[in-house]
């Protein structure tokens, strides 16, 4: 049985779905919002009740006061004896501060700012009566201050505020009434929507004990075919990989074979193109003296010049000479780059300790003349160090730099950083340049073989980025790049810190 029909086979459709915990999870949040609301309104009627009964202190204050007031001035018209104004003047600053308390808590409610707005009056009524009562005392006019104290004008008027503020005390109390019997009823509904919440929340941890029991089942059911299906994979990854390092090695084996095998009609042709350079010249010498003595009548040793006709044949011949010697140099070059990099494909890596900093410093002197005659400078940061092959890093990192000073711009200072850190096992080294930049479409195509990327104006035969992404691959790593057209490039090689196997080889 594939393992596809065996994971098929797995009962995972057991778990409870998406929407059905949606639901207990929707009515939860639901439960939680009308908590908060119901304790919002609670607080708000638990201040409400607070603001009632702290009113109705305040009006017992006012009250008391005042009567303590009265209290004071009679005492002092009936024995002259001011320790009685003591209680009064005490009591006369605090009036004003509980009259406007009292103003600001009942300003809610229209009733009892009707009442209100009766007792303030009568309370400076007051106030002025006793105050001058207390005054012709003192002027000694005693007859008028009592005339005025048994006109039962300050009794009628403290009755009537004691009767005003009886009054908004009771309309205080009936809200207050009404205030916790509402108090009573959010509280009794917020503890049937805990009760609730309780139930959901147990209901919900019953459902994931179940959920997670099953889940448990299924995974290990799961496993123990992943477990199977992995071994199949392993040896099968294993045959093929045998299967393609064998297909490498020959493919390796063939481009040498074949670059070799090329290189000798190569020379032959180079040879027989000589030859017939020395016959062009021969046969156009002898052609130039059978018209001499045709136009002279007899031979002669002078020199006689080719006709007009002959001597373009001759420029053909040239050219064309030419045209053959330059494609047999670049097919030279070619052939060499394969065998180079058949070679590399065939080298054991021998990994050793590599101080990078060292080895870009040397390169970076060693192609300082090169960097002077282009005004081009190097800045090499601190790089982590590495444990792989000396050499191939060594032809990783030149191609790199002598790409960046190929391809510097001619309008600015060139300059070329390195710079590297180190990112859990694996190093990260960045090469940017300046220069001319590579065109978005053409970043992947650079490191094609014989692919080149931009003006065609700097020698060479599209070979060298190639070799440095086999070269990447088989010290187990990758390089990318990411360029603007006129503003630079960045290459980014990306190594492990330490090489895995130094005999591994991996297909270019």
């Amino acid at each position: 049985m594939s393992p596809n029909a065996r994971l098929k086979r797995l009962n995972l459709t057991r778990l409870p779905q998406a929407p059905f915990l949606a639901a207990p999870f929707a009515l939860l949040v639901i439960i939680v919002l009308a908590s908060i609301a119901l304790l919002d309104q609670t607080q708000t009627q638990r201040d409400r009740i607070v603001t009632a009964v702290e009113t109705q202190a305040k009006l017992d204050l006012l009250l008391t006061l005042l009567l303590r007031m009265e209290s004071g001035q009679r005492g002092y018209l009936v024995t002259g004896n001011r320790d009685f104004l003591t209680m009064y003047q005490a009591s006369v600053p605090l009036i004003p501060d509980a009259v406007d308390d009292i103003s600001r808590a009942i300003s809610r409610e229209p009733e009892q700012r009707t009442l209100w707005a009766q007792v303030q009056p009568l309370v400076g009524t007051k106030l002025a009566e006793m105050t001058e009562t207390i005054r012709l005392y003192d002027a000694g006019t005693l007859d008028a201050a009592f005339d005025l104290v048994r006109s039962q004008t300050g009794l009628r008027d403290m009755d009537r505020i004691r009767d005003l503020i009886q009054n908004l005390k009771d309309s205080e109390r009936s809200g207050l009434s009404a205030q916790h019997a509402e108090a009573r009823f959010q509280e009794r509904l917020l503890l049937g929507i805990n009760i609730a919440a309780v139930l959901v929340i147990v209901a919900l941890a019953f459902v994931s004990v179940i959920i997670v029991r099953r889940a448990n089942t299924a995974m290990q059911d799961a496993q123990s075919v992943l477990k199977n299906v992995n071994s199949e994979l392993e040896a099968n990854v294993a045959a093929r990989t045998a299967e393609l390092r064998t297909a490498n090695e020959e493919v390796q084996k063939f481009a040498y074979i074949v670059s070799h095998d090329l290189r000798s009609p190569l020379v032959n042709i180079m040879g027989f193109t000589s030859e017939l350079e020395t016959l062009k010249q021969s046969l156009f010498d002898r052609l130039a003296s059978l018209q001499a003595e045709r136009m002279n009548g007899s031979a002669g040793s002078m020199t006689v010049e080719l006709s007009k006709e002959d001597q373009i044949i001759a420029d053909d011949f040239d050219e064309a000479f030419a045209f053959i010697k330059a494609s047999i140099v670049k097919m030279d070059r070619l052939i060499n780059a394969v065998l180079t990099i058949s070679r590399e494909g065939n080298r054991t890596l021998r990994p050793e300790e590599i101080d990078m900093n060292g080895l870009l410093t040397t390169m970076s002197q060693a192609m300082a003349h090169q960097a002077q005659a282009v005004g081009a400078e190097f800045d090499i940061d601190a790089l982590p160090n590495l444990v792989s092959d000396r050499l191939a890093l060594e032809q990783i990192f030149s191609n790199l730099l002598d790409n960046a000073l190929k391809y510097l711009r001619a309008d600015a200072a060139g300059r070329i950083c390195v710079k590297g850190k180190a990112e859990g096992n694996r190093v990260v080294i960045e090469v940017e340049d300046n220069g001319r930049g590579i065109d978005p479409k053409d970043q992947e195509r650079v490191f094609e073989l014989f692919r080149r990327a931009g003006p065609q104006d700097k020698p060479g035969e599209g070979m060298g980025l190639a070799h440095v992404r086999a070269l990447v691959r088989r010290l187990g790593g990758v390089i990318s790049v990411s360029s603007l057209p006129g503003k630079g490039s960045t290459f980014t090689v990306t190594l492990p810190r330490a090489l895995a196997n130094a005999r591994k080889r991996v297909s270019a």
